[in-house]
């Protein structure tokens, strides 16, 4: 396997890809946790359940509504 990185989009590109994942993945999980992170191991991750929750599409309307309301409790100050 070649170290240099092939043209993006190429079959080449994903092998290498793959390759490149799956030994990052290898060392990351060979390695020890250290001490101070070892008491995070049961917390929980937030997030939305669909990445389709946070898409900017869908908020720009609730977003331009927002802002409008705010500008209406605004007072210009001379």
């Amino acid at each position: 396997m070649s170290t240099d990185k092939p043209e993006p989009g190429s079959p080449e590109f994903d092998e290498w890809l793959a390759n490149k994942a799956k030994k990052w993945s290898k060392e990351l999980f060979s390695k020890d946790m250290p001490p101070e992170l070892a008491d995070l191991e049961g917390g929980l991750i937030a997030g939305p359940k669909k990445i389709e929750d946070i898409m900017p599409e869908k908020t720009i309307a609730e977003d331009i509504a927002i802002e409008k309301e705010e500008k209406r409790n605004l007072k210009r100050v001379k």
